[in-house]
């Protein structure tokens, strides 16, 4: 009796453990037809641990297609996992902004030496902060703090909608009947007495300017090494924003910006930069062209403080 309801919550008869039933599937089985059939008919079976890229593992949310996309395929964003580890290779301070379910957070985890990394979780959408708290039970021994606020340059709230198929394209909007606390990046760093961000990701859905203008004073003291941000002209016009500032901002605090996506490197010119910082140099990146405004992919954004000097 016991085997036959493994797949079932021990209290629960209505809830199924889809992780565990699929796990052991056929690839041509795991498909997003078969979880959707399992929710319909186990409805309370949504919520779920999830394990990716190999030993990472995450609490998530079944009904979001996108997570869903990462259970079945068992695998999530592998170019940003390659520069994150260059990055933290010798342990520092990661900022996720935008953390959503927090899967690259909780995939980045397992492959580094947790006593010297110290991650700092920054989501608005309250409905995901129960699942990040959650999935960092699973990594006692790492400094993780979990932060719900919306990022801006500004103290004061803000309008969020919430998408509640897609969460990761909630967003900031006038529309939006949940009203978030605003966190201010530079007031956070002095109040937790952080000096230096060794790596930050912003995936912000257009609102990766006004993040970075509550950071400002980190910026000027050259305290943030790399930044990896998501980067689409058409959520920065969502807010009347273009590409270029948001560039210009970046190269005015110091930075260089490159193309580190394996699609967006075919046919460009690989960087002759070499990096303090030595994981970095065995990345592929190409430098960005300045007169691109109209994008939709992911750069890496690295401080001129972690660029080789030329030998005179």
């Amino acid at each position: 009796m016991v085997r036959r309801f493994r797949y079932f919550n021990d209290r629960d008869l209505s809830a199924m453990n889809i992780s565990r039933m699929l796990e052991p599937s056929p690839r041509w089985l795991r498909r997003h037809s078969i979880v959707k059939c399992l929710l319909a008919a186990f409805p309370e079976s949504h919520d779920q641990w999830i394990q990716f890229n190999g030993e990472a593992r995450a609490y998530v949310d079944l009904r979001d297609p996108e997570v869903r996309t990462v259970f079945l395929k068992r695998s999530f964003e592998p170019d940003f996992f390659e520069i994150a580890v260059a990055v933290l290779a010798e342990g520092g301070v990661f900022f996720d902004c935008g953390a959503n379910f927090g899967l690259c957070t909780f995939g980045l985890i397992p492959s580094m030496d947790s006593s010297r990394l110290s991650c700092h979780l920054f989501e608005a959408n309250p409905d995901l902060v129960q699942y990040l708290e959650k999935s960092k039970t699973v990594f006692p021994a790492v400094s993780i703090k979990v932060v719900h606020g919306c990022l801006a340059d500004r103290a004061g709230s803000s309008r969020f909608l919430i998408n509640s198929e897609f969460t990761g394209h909630s967003h900031v909007d006038f529309a939006g009947k949940t009203i978030v606390q605003n966190v201010v990046l530079d007031d956070y760093l002095e109040q937790n007495q952080i000096e230096r961000i060794t790596f930050v990701k912003m995936d912000l859905e257009g609102q990766e300017l006004n993040a970075l203008r509550g950071l400002t004073k980190t910026l000027d003291r050259g305290a943030i090494e790399v930044i990896y941000l998501e980067v689409r002209s058409e959520l920065l016009r969502r807010y009347g924003l273009r590409l270029q500032p948001l560039m210009a901002y970046l190269r005015q605090h110091g930075f260089r910006v490159f193309y580190c996506r394996i699609r967006d490197l075919l046919g460009r010119q690989p960087t002759s930069l070499r990096f303090t910082r030595h994981g970095l140099n065995r990345l592929q990146l190409a430098e960005f062209d300045a007169g691109v405004d109209d994008l939709a992919t992911d750069l890496l954004a690295i401080h001129e403080t972690r660029i080789e000097k030329a030998e005179s």
